[in-house]
Protein backbone atom coordinates (compact mmCIF):
# COMPACT_ATOMS: atom_id res chain seq x y z
CA UNK A 1 0.00 0.00 0.00
CA UNK A 2 1.38 3.36 -0.92
CA UNK A 3 1.49 5.74 1.98
CA UNK A 4 0.21 8.57 -0.20
CA UNK A 5 -3.38 7.52 -0.13
CA UNK A 6 -6.70 7.88 1.48
CA UNK A 7 -6.71 8.49 5.19
CA UNK A 8 -5.71 12.09 4.66
CA UNK A 9 -7.85 12.72 1.66
CA UNK A 10 -10.24 15.51 2.65
CA UNK A 11 -9.98 19.26 2.45
CA UNK A 12 -7.08 21.34 3.65
CA UNK A 13 -7.71 23.67 6.55
CA UNK A 14 -9.35 21.09 8.79
CA UNK A 15 -7.78 18.78 11.32
CA UNK A 16 -4.17 17.78 10.79
CA UNK A 17 -5.15 14.38 9.45
CA UNK A 18 -7.32 16.03 6.81
CA UNK A 19 -4.90 18.77 5.83
CA UNK A 20 -2.07 16.58 4.61
CA UNK A 21 -3.58 15.38 1.35
CA UNK A 22 -4.25 11.75 0.40
CA UNK A 23 -2.41 10.01 3.19
CA UNK A 24 0.75 11.99 2.58
CA UNK A 25 3.24 11.86 5.42
CA UNK A 26 2.59 15.00 7.43
CA UNK A 27 5.15 17.31 8.90
CA UNK A 28 4.75 18.24 12.55
CA UNK A 29 2.05 20.85 13.02
CA UNK A 30 3.04 21.88 16.53
CA UNK A 31 3.44 25.64 16.93
CA UNK A 32 6.52 26.23 19.03
CA UNK A 33 6.81 29.44 21.02
CA UNK A 34 9.73 31.45 19.60
CA UNK A 35 12.69 32.08 21.86
CA UNK A 36 13.35 35.56 23.22
CA UNK A 37 16.37 35.91 20.95
CA UNK A 38 14.36 34.94 17.91
CA UNK A 39 11.60 37.34 18.86
CA UNK A 40 14.03 40.20 19.35
CA UNK A 41 15.57 39.55 15.96
CA UNK A 42 12.27 40.22 14.19
CA UNK A 43 12.28 43.86 13.16
CA UNK A 44 8.76 43.91 11.79
CA UNK A 45 6.09 41.34 11.09
CA UNK A 46 6.03 39.96 7.58
CA UNK A 47 2.93 40.74 5.58
CA UNK A 48 0.43 37.90 5.54
CA UNK A 49 -0.24 36.67 2.01
CA UNK A 50 -3.82 37.21 0.95
CA UNK A 51 -5.89 34.05 0.81
CA UNK A 52 -8.49 33.73 -1.91
CA UNK A 53 -11.59 31.83 -0.96
CA UNK A 54 -14.03 30.17 -3.32
CA UNK A 55 -17.78 29.67 -3.14
CA UNK A 56 -18.81 26.46 -1.38
CA UNK A 57 -18.80 23.30 -3.46
CA UNK A 58 -22.10 22.20 -4.94
CA UNK A 59 -21.64 19.12 -2.76
CA UNK A 60 -22.68 21.30 0.17
CA UNK A 61 -26.23 21.23 -1.22
CA UNK A 62 -26.01 17.48 -0.56
CA UNK A 63 -24.04 17.44 2.69
CA UNK A 64 -25.99 20.26 4.29
CA UNK A 65 -25.30 21.86 7.65
CA UNK A 66 -28.32 20.02 9.04
CA UNK A 67 -26.87 16.66 8.05
CA UNK A 68 -23.40 17.63 9.32
CA UNK A 69 -24.81 18.60 12.73
CA UNK A 70 -26.09 15.09 13.29
CA UNK A 71 -22.43 14.16 13.67
CA UNK A 72 -20.75 17.45 14.66
CA UNK A 73 -23.38 19.36 16.69
CA UNK A 74 -21.85 22.80 16.17
CA UNK A 75 -20.66 22.18 12.60
CA UNK A 76 -19.90 25.21 10.50
CA UNK A 77 -18.97 25.34 6.84
CA UNK A 78 -15.20 25.59 6.38
CA UNK A 79 -13.75 28.10 3.97
CA UNK A 80 -12.84 26.68 0.57
CA UNK A 81 -9.40 28.04 -0.24
CA UNK A 82 -8.26 28.55 -3.81
CA UNK A 83 -5.00 26.73 -4.57
CA UNK A 84 -2.06 28.64 -6.02
CA UNK A 85 -2.15 26.40 -9.07
CA UNK A 86 -4.67 24.08 -10.63
CA UNK A 87 -8.30 23.50 -9.81
CA UNK A 88 -9.65 23.48 -6.29
CA UNK A 89 -10.66 20.05 -4.97
CA UNK A 90 -14.38 19.35 -5.06
CA UNK A 91 -15.03 18.97 -1.36
CA UNK A 92 -17.64 20.05 1.14
CA UNK A 93 -16.02 20.45 4.53
CA UNK A 94 -17.47 21.26 7.95
CA UNK A 95 -15.56 21.82 11.18
CA UNK A 96 -16.57 22.16 14.80
CA UNK A 97 -16.32 25.53 16.53
CA UNK A 98 -13.21 24.42 18.43
CA UNK A 99 -11.59 22.84 15.37
CA UNK A 100 -11.38 19.41 17.01
CA UNK A 101 -13.76 17.65 14.62
CA UNK A 102 -14.34 17.73 10.89
CA UNK A 103 -16.70 16.14 8.41
CA UNK A 104 -16.04 16.12 4.67
CA UNK A 105 -17.66 14.80 1.50
CA UNK A 106 -15.59 14.35 -1.64
CA UNK A 107 -15.49 12.15 -4.74
CA UNK A 108 -13.06 9.25 -4.42
CA UNK A 109 -9.93 9.66 -6.51
CA UNK A 110 -9.68 5.93 -7.27
CA UNK A 111 -11.91 3.04 -8.20
CA UNK A 112 -14.00 1.37 -5.54
CA UNK A 113 -11.94 -1.81 -5.84
CA UNK A 114 -8.72 0.13 -5.33
CA UNK A 115 -10.12 1.91 -2.29
CA UNK A 116 -11.26 -1.36 -0.73
CA UNK A 117 -7.94 -3.08 -1.45
CA UNK A 118 -6.02 -0.19 0.10
CA UNK A 119 -8.23 -0.30 3.19
CA UNK A 120 -7.54 -4.01 3.70
CA UNK A 121 -3.82 -3.48 3.13
CA UNK A 122 -3.79 -0.79 5.79
CA UNK A 123 -5.70 -3.01 8.21
CA UNK A 124 -2.99 -5.64 7.72
CA UNK A 125 -0.17 -3.17 8.41
CA UNK A 126 -1.52 -0.07 10.20
CA UNK A 127 1.78 1.05 11.71
CA UNK A 128 3.11 1.80 8.22
CA UNK A 129 0.84 4.86 8.19
CA UNK A 130 1.00 5.71 11.90
CA UNK A 131 -2.35 4.04 12.56
CA UNK A 132 -3.73 1.48 14.93
CA UNK A 133 -7.02 -0.35 15.39
CA UNK A 134 -7.84 -0.22 11.67
CA UNK A 135 -11.08 -2.01 10.94
CA UNK A 136 -12.91 -2.49 7.64
CA UNK A 137 -16.61 -3.37 7.68
CA UNK A 138 -19.00 -4.07 4.82
CA UNK A 139 -21.99 -1.72 4.66
CA UNK A 140 -25.31 -2.87 3.23
CA UNK A 141 -28.10 -0.74 1.82
CA UNK A 142 -25.82 2.04 0.61
CA UNK A 143 -25.35 2.54 -3.12
CA UNK A 144 -24.12 -0.34 -5.24
CA UNK A 145 -21.23 -1.23 -2.91
CA UNK A 146 -20.02 0.27 0.34
CA UNK A 147 -17.65 -0.20 3.24
CA UNK A 148 -16.68 1.63 6.40
CA UNK A 149 -13.12 2.05 7.60
CA UNK A 150 -12.28 3.12 11.15
CA UNK A 151 -8.85 3.82 12.59
CA UNK A 152 -6.91 5.76 15.19
CA UNK A 153 -4.08 8.05 14.06
CA UNK A 154 -1.46 7.80 16.78
CA UNK A 155 0.62 10.90 16.12
CA UNK A 156 -2.23 13.35 15.57
CA UNK A 157 -4.37 11.53 18.18
CA UNK A 158 -7.48 11.42 16.05
CA UNK A 159 -10.27 8.92 15.71
CA UNK A 160 -11.17 8.45 12.04
CA UNK A 161 -14.19 7.10 10.22
CA UNK A 162 -14.47 6.78 6.44
CA UNK A 163 -17.50 5.59 4.56
CA UNK A 164 -16.72 4.75 0.94
CA UNK A 165 -19.49 3.85 -1.48
CA UNK A 166 -20.33 3.47 -5.14
CA UNK A 167 -23.42 5.35 -6.29
CA UNK A 168 -24.18 5.20 -9.99
CA UNK A 169 -20.92 5.51 -11.89
CA UNK A 170 -19.10 7.45 -9.16
CA UNK A 171 -17.44 6.66 -5.84
CA UNK A 172 -17.78 8.86 -2.77
CA UNK A 173 -16.04 9.29 0.56
CA UNK A 174 -17.57 10.73 3.71
CA UNK A 175 -14.82 11.38 6.25
CA UNK A 176 -15.19 12.13 9.95
CA UNK A 177 -12.22 12.88 12.17
CA UNK A 178 -12.22 13.97 15.78
CA UNK A 179 -9.49 14.61 18.32
CA UNK A 180 -9.16 11.83 20.90
CA UNK A 181 -6.41 11.25 23.43
CA UNK A 182 -7.07 7.53 23.39
CA UNK A 183 -8.68 5.25 20.81
CA UNK A 184 -12.25 4.10 21.27
CA UNK A 185 -14.17 1.18 19.85
CA UNK A 186 -16.24 2.16 16.80
CA UNK A 187 -20.01 1.98 16.84
CA UNK A 188 -21.60 -0.93 15.06
CA UNK A 189 -22.27 -0.22 11.40
CA UNK A 190 -26.03 -0.14 12.02
CA UNK A 191 -25.63 2.50 14.74
CA UNK A 192 -22.86 4.51 13.06
CA UNK A 193 -23.87 8.14 12.46
CA UNK A 194 -21.42 8.60 9.59
CA UNK A 195 -22.87 5.61 7.76
CA UNK A 196 -26.36 6.90 8.46
CA UNK A 197 -25.47 10.31 7.04
CA UNK A 198 -24.09 8.68 3.89
CA UNK A 199 -27.35 6.79 3.43
CA UNK A 200 -29.38 9.96 3.87
CA UNK A 201 -27.51 11.92 1.17
CA UNK A 202 -26.74 9.31 -1.48
CA UNK A 203 -29.93 9.88 -3.49
CA UNK A 204 -28.99 13.56 -3.89
CA UNK A 205 -25.45 12.99 -5.17
CA UNK A 206 -24.59 13.93 -8.76
CA UNK A 207 -24.52 10.89 -11.02
CA UNK A 208 -22.42 12.15 -13.95
CA UNK A 209 -18.68 12.05 -14.30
Amino acid sequence: MTVRRRLFRAAAGSLTVLACGLLAACDSTAHATPSAAATAAIAAPSPTPSVKTLPPSQLCTVLTAGVARRIVPDARLAARVSPNKGAAPDVCDYTSADGRSTLSLTPASRTYAAELSAAHNLAANPSSAGMRDVQVDAVSGLGRQAFRETAYQTQAKQQLTFVVWKAGSRNWVLTYATAANTPSAPATVSDDKVTGAARSITAKLPTGK
